[in-house]
C-alpha cells in the first residue's frame, strides 16, 4: 500500500498503479475540481459540488480523495506537471558543468523554465486563490510549497554535485538558501507584474534580465 502524507495524498505518483479506466475517472474528477476551485475558490468549493460537476457519486469521489485538501493538493501537482514536465525540456538529464560558463548555460535553461511557468495564467490563478484564502486556510500555503516546481529540487541537487566537484564554493548549510536567492527575483517579477499588476497573461522576466541574473549568480557561487 502506498504511503500517504498528512493531506491524505499518496506520496507516489497517483497515476502509477491506476488502470486506464481509473486514470480516466481521476482525470474527470480533477477537471471538475479545477473548474470549481478557479471560479469559486477553495472555501467556495465543496466535495458535494465536485461530485455534481464531475457527474459522479460521493462514494466514487471519496474512493479517490478522502478530503478536499487531498483533492486540491493533487490538482496543484497536476498543474505543476503540466507547466514544467510536459511543456519543458528535461532538466534532470543535463550534464554536470565543468566550469563557470557551462554552469551559466544550465542556470539559464532553468531560469527560462521557471520564468515561463511563473507567468502562466493557470499558475497565476492558482497563486491568487492560495494568497486570497491562505489566512483562513493556512494549509493551502503548505500544499503549494509541497507541489512547487521540480526545477528547484533539480537546482539544489546541481549545486550539491557542483560543490562536491569543487566548482561551487558554498558552505554545507548554504545550498538551500542559495537556491532561494536564485529563484527569488523571478518570483518577485511574477508577483508584482502578474499578481499585483492584474495581468491575466504577463510577460515572463525579460531574457536579458534572466541572463544578468544567471551571470551574477554563477559568479557568486563559483
Amino acid at each position: 500500500m502506498n504511503k500517504q502524507n498528512k493531506a491524505g495524498r499518496n506520496d507516489l505518483d497517483p497515476m502509477a498503479n491506476l488502470s486506464p479506466r481509473k486514470a480516466a475517472k481521476r482525470k474527470q474528477i480533477l477537471t471538475a475540481a479545477r473548474s470549481l476551485f478557479l471560479t469559486r475558490g477553495y472555501a467556495g468549493t465543496s466535495m458535494d459540488l465536485v461530485t455534481l460537476e464531475a457527474g459522479i457519486s460521493k462514494q466514487t469521489l471519496y474512493r479517490y480523495y478522502a478530503t478536499k485538501e487531498a483533492l486540491f493538493s493533487d490538482l496543484l501537482s497536476q498543474v505543476i506537471h503540466e507547466l514544467t514536465e510536459e511543456k519543458q525540456p528535461s532538466l534532470a538529464s543535463l550534464p554536470l558543468p565543468e566550469n563557470r560558463e557551462q554552469l551559466f548555460d544550465i542556470l539559464l535553461m532553468m531560469a527560462q523554465v521557471i520564468a515561463i511557468k511563473l507567468s502562466d495564467p493557470l499558475y497565476l490563478s492558482i497563486l491568487r486563490m492560495v494568497f486570497a484564502e491562505s489566512v483562513r486556510f493556512p494549509e493551502l500555503g503548505e500544499l503549494l510549497l509541497e507541489s512547487f516546481p521540480k526545477s528547484t529540487g533539480i537546482l539544489t541537487d546541481l549545486l550539491k554535485k557542483c560543490k562536491e566537484t569543487g566548482l561551487v564554493k558554498l558552505e554545507d548549510g548554504d545550498v538551500e538558501m542559495s537556491m532561494r536567492m536564485f529563484i527569488g527575483p523571478m518570483i518577485g517579477h511574477a508577483f508584482f507584474v502578474g499578481l499585483l499588476g492584474g495581468a491575466s497573461a504577463p510577460e515572463p522576466m525579460p531574457e536579458e534580465d534572466l541572463k544578468r541574473l544567471c551571470r551574477i549568480y554563477a559568479e557568486s557561487v563559483t
